[in-house]
């Protein structure tokens, strides 16, 4: 979301059979803050109140005068986005509520918001993929290759890999694309898809040149995961070598947000497995990927909301 100048705007679409509102709603950053401190908060904020945390989260606003924030809740309340109340021996003090309406608009705003993240990283995640699977994994039309991840969508398997592999028999044989048990019945084209436990993998010791990781580990519990990269280590030639990319933690609000409303990001959520993408920062990925492969053939790489851990199997 965008929150670096106070002009800049997040549309909202609104209900056309709501006759209250005839254009369409826009919401500017500070509002749909003002909204979210609200919904999060048990109790009325007093106004007052509801400024310093404003102005001590955001120091750009830091100066705007007081008069400017009281307009602010003056449109909200004049578009039913809340409401504000006395309460009784508090004197003359107001307190703010988000209404009903201000719940939905939030909301909706936070689905795009989140939409929106979701899609930079899944052109990120592309774009580094091509790059790790060509340049760094060093990835070859002859080699063994296994793509692993919870969904096993196209996009997550590198573009290139597809390029490389063709469509021939003898391509197919020497590539895998490995869904685990809660991943959907989707198939990846120029890809053997077999089903597999993260603890008994159906593949030979020192079979694999290459294993591309994406977003699998995150789905897994604690000695699933670990078993999962143990079974990787088996699999892998000595010499072989592995990439694991997974989420790094962000906001708090906006996961909370995405878990209510997976039903637009089916793609990305398994309907079953442990119920909770686990977010790896950077140090506990790279930790579980060293227990199996040491620490001297395990690198990180850091991919703002990704991280990709590269290990090696000694041969």
């Amino acid at each position: 979301m965008v929150k670096d100048e106070e002009n800049n705007f997040l549309s909202v679409d609104v209900d056309a059979s709501d006759k209250r509102i005839l254009t369409v709603f826009t919401v500017n950053w500070i509002e749909l803050e003002i909204l979210k401190i609200l919904e999060k908060s048990l109790e009325p904020v007093y106004k007052g109140e509801m400024i310093t945390v404003l102005r001590d989260k955001h120091k750009s606003i830091a100066n705007k005068p007081e008069s400017s924030f009281y307009a602010i809740f003056d449109k909200l309340e004049k578009i039913e986005m809340i409401e504000t109340n006395s309460i009784p021996g508090q004197g003359y003090k107001t307190f703010l509520e988000i209404t009903e309406r201000g719940q939905i608009e939030l909301k909706r705003a936070l689905f795009w918001g989140i939409s929106s993240i979701f899609e930079g990283m899944t052109s990120q995640l592309i774009e580094v993929l091509n790059v790790v699977c060509v340049k760094t994994m060093g990835c070859l039309r002859e080699m063994n290759f296994a793509v692993v991840s919870p969904n096993n969508p196209e996009f997550l398997v590198p573009e290139m890999c597809n390029h490389c592999v063709q469509s021939t028999d003898e391509d197919t044989q020497s590539r895998f694309n490995i869904l685990l048990p809660f991943a959907k019945d989707l198939v990846v084209p120029y890809y053997q898809n077999i089903r597999s436990n993260p603890d008994d993998i159906p593949l030979k010791n020192d079979l694999l040149d290459r294993v591309m990781s994406v977003l699998a580990l995150g789905f897994l519990e604690k000695n699933d995961s670990e078993n999962y990269i143990t079974e990787v280590f088996r699999i892998l030639k000595p010499g072989g070598k592995v990439a694991f990319f997974e989420l790094i933690e962000f906001e708090s609000y906006l996961w909370e947000s995405l878990k209510k409303l997976t039903h637009g990001f089916q793609i990305f959520i398994p309907e079953k497995g442990s119920g909770e993408l686990i977010q790896f920062l950077p140090d506990k990925l790279k930790a579980k990927v060293v227990s199996v492969f040491g620490e001297e053939n395990v690198k990180l790489i850091f991919l703002r909301e990704i991280v990709c851990v590269l290990a090696i199997k000694q041969d």
